[in-house]
């Protein structure tokens, strides 16, 4: 019996109980590392660790570092969701972070730098990305933000990685820094991938060159992400972007040029035929991305009934749906999140005489909302602004088809009348 079960798990796939630190790592557990992290809390640069460990957690999936790390970041900060995780806890976990990419995405491909900015802004924490860079005044405004961080109680350092510069297997990498040993000049990583590999110290020159591995995806270095949290806001309540729900991302990003070839046309003579063109414009294209998170049909959401609030959320509901349908917008939208989406929306002023006529009518109406109706817009722009730069259009193909660099509706064909118009479909 015994020689059978031994055959068999000869020929089942090779699989791992953790690995071992390579010698640019110590381990957190050891003399050594002991030592370090004692004279680190002595000197006042393990403050944040606690917080931390507090809420340090294994990540669920493979591809879940990023997610990992800022659910221990949220809970650590003790940033309340708003959501329930399981009744009646509000919590953080990995499933609720879904604002800016779906998790089916996340857990096929993980999350880049942006993305995981994206997350956290999107749930009440200030993000400052740093992008790495090789020089040394890089390595010293890594060093200050670290010690700011670790001497700190309300603030996070968090890296993106690279693990084979480490020594390590793998590549990208999230994990937040918890505590700082001057005279070695290393840092302790509480990597969330506990399977893996444990806690360990790095030198701090040699994470920098980690950092500044090009992330292949977004074509830009790794880095890292300074987090705290904003006080007196709310994570995303009310509207959303369903991008990879229903849709994918190069379809959103086909809109996106869509609307940006609109936008380079020249506007029509009648302010009011213009206005109702461009709304019916930004809703054939992005009325199937457009997400109301609290309300599921039209009706419902031109009553300005929010029942999937929870009560301590129910008036912030109704008041920024209720500010939302104020707003000519939600005049022409049968349903108040395309129009939010469109009051949302990150206009680039100056891109062209139409997109500022309808970006500063927006901004009018910004000036007029409440704090937190102007909190939904802002972290909704943001979710916009990720969504924009790491979605990607179909590769297209043309073979012996005319030029289509120019748009249509761009000036360079004076004398020409614009056919955007016709394009538009009710």
């Amino acid at each position: 019996m015994s020689q059978r079960r031994g055959l068999k798990m000869s020929v089942t796939a090779k699989n791992f109980y953790r690995r071992p630190l390579p010698e640019t790592c110590i381990e957190f557990s050891s003399e050594l590392g002991k030592r370090l992290f004692t004279e680190a809390l002595i000197q006042g640069s393990a403050n944040i660790y606690f917080k931390l460990a507090s809420q340090f957690r294994t990540q669920d999936e493979p591809a879940y570092c990023g997610l990992s790390t800022l659910v221990m970041v949220l809970n650590a900060l003790e940033v309340d969701p708003e959501k329930v995780w399981k009744a009646p806890w509000r919590f953080y976990h990995e499933s609720m972070l879904d604002c800016c990419v779906p998790l089916e995405h996340i857990r096929k491909s993980g999350i880049t730098l942006q993305q995981f900015s994206c997350l956290a802004t999107c749930n009440r924490l200030k993000s400052a990305v740093s992008y790495g860079e090789t020089n040394p005044d890089f390595l010293q405004k890594f060093r200050k933000s670290l010690v700011n961080s670790v001497r700190s109680d309300d603030q996070v350092l968090v890296a993106s990685y690279d693990r084979s510069v480490l020594g390590q297997t793998g590549s990208g990498h999230f994990s937040p820094l918890a505590a700082y040993h001057a005279d070695s000049d290393q840092v302790l990583i509480m990597d969330v991938a506990r399977f893996k590999y444990p806690p360990h110290w790095v030198k701090l020159e040699t994470l920098q060159k980690a950092l500044c591995s090009v992330d292949t995806t977004t074509k830009k270095p790794r880095g890292f992400v300074e987090l705290e949290l904003k006080k007196g806001t709310r994570p995303l309540i009310m509207y959303g972007l369903k991008a990879y729900v229903n849709v994918n991302d190069s379809d959103f990003a086909t809109s996106v040029i869509s609307w940006n070839e609109f936008l380079l046309c020249d506007p029509l003579e009648d302010d009011e035929e213009e206005f109702q063109l461009c709304c019916r414009k930004f809703g054939q294209c992005f009325a199937p991305h457009a997400l109301c998170c609290t309300q599921k049909t039209f009706d419902a959401d031109q009553k300005n009934s929010c029942t999937e609030c929870s009560s301590d959320q129910s008036e912030a509901c109704k008041l920024i749906c209720a500010e939302i349908r104020k707003t000519r917008f939600a005049e022409v939208f049968s349903s108040s999140a395309v129009a939010a989406l469109l009051v949302a929306w990150p206009f680039k002023h100056g891109y062209s005489e139409r997109s500022d006529r309808i970006g500063n009518l927006a901004e009018k109406y910004k000036k007029g909302f409440s704090a937190e109706t102007l909190n939904e817009m802002d972290q909704l722009t943001t979710q916009i602004r990720t969504l924009i730069c790491c979605s990607k259009p179909p590769v297209v193909i043309n073979i012996n088809k005319p030029d289509t660099t120019h748009s249509k509706c761009s000036k360079n064909k004076i004398g020409e009348s614009c056919a955007c118009a016709n394009d538009v479909h009710l």
